[in-house]
């Protein structure tokens, strides 16, 4: 595979590790670790029951936390977490079918609540209209679409380390491309050696890479100082989502490459 110029970055949220480089042997007789069984406390139950979950259940979802997915999503709840790396399609079902039933009780609970509150409204100021929020709904999502955006970037720059690549494997044609590539090269500025790899999917040749540069707007100046490579495909998407145990579809498969592992982020975790 020819690479026309140097680029790569990283960065993941729903990091799913694909290949590891092999740990060193460790000798198990000079070394004896004794397992003690964990004590549950009644706040780990209360808690557990709370998500209408079994304590075991809900020490998988403290696992999880203590990996990537917690360093990246730190407030994410445990349903969504359980389900997101369930390990059957049983469970799977069960804690879906457990975040639809919260769901749709908080939303008639916050409905019932609703209309208590206009009642309210119009008793104590009659003369007043009450405000329709679904008036400024659309402008109070895009508010906070606009700060998870930067939350989800500030988080991404914080967790890039030196010699952190990012491997972007874009269609011939990319309406996103000219802006998210720029966007993932700021989060891995001011780190040594960490750079963007993009791979152009089914480009027939290096011409087709530089056509693609040029519809894109990717310029020689953000190529020169390898920060950012241009590539072929030539397959090497298709073998990293073969070596992977859980592929999240995207239109723009973005993966992080580290110390030799691979972990498939998701844009909106990097606040693309």
């Amino acid at each position: 595979m020819k690479t026309i110029s140097t680029i790569l970055l990283l960065v993941s949220i729903s990091g799913i590790a694909i290949a590891a480089e092999p740990m060193s042997a460790v000798d198990k007789s000079q070394t004896q670790v004794a397992h003690t069984p964990a004590v549950q406390t009644p706040d780990t139950k209360t808690i557990a029951q709370y998500w209408s979950l079994g304590v075991k259940e809900y020490q998988r979802y403290q696992e999880l936390m203590r990996g990537p997915l917690g360093h990246w999503s730190p407030t994410i709840d445990p349903l969504l977490a359980l389900g997101m790396f369930a390990q059957t399609p049983a469970q799977q079902r069960r804690y879906a079918e457990l975040y639809a039933r919260q769901e749709f009780e908080l939303t008639e609970r916050t409905l019932r609540f609703q209309q208590v509150y206009r009642v309210a409204f119009q008793r104590l100021y009659p003369n007043v209209d009450t405000i329709d929020q679904r008036l400024i709904a659309p402008y109070r999502l895009h508010q906070q679409q606009k700060e998870s955006a930067k939350e989800a970037r500030w988080l991404a720059k914080k967790q890039f380390q030196n010699g952190d690549r990012v491997m972007v494997f874009v269609p011939a044609r990319c309406d996103q491309c000219s802006s998210m590539i720029p966007r993932l090269m700021s989060l891995v500025s001011g780190t040594r050696n960490a750079s963007i790899d993009v791979y152009v999917r089914n480009a027939s040749d290096d011409d087709a890479v530089r056509a693609w540069a040029q519809a894109h707007q990717i310029h020689a100046k953000q190529l020169g100082d390898n920060a950012l490579t241009l590539n072929r495909d030539e397959g090497l998407w298709q073998r990293l989502k073969s070596r992977s145990s859980n592929n999240i579809s995207a239109d723009i498969p973005i993966y992080l490459k580290r110390n030799g592992q691979f972990f498939q982020l998701l844009a909106e975790d990097l606040g693309l």
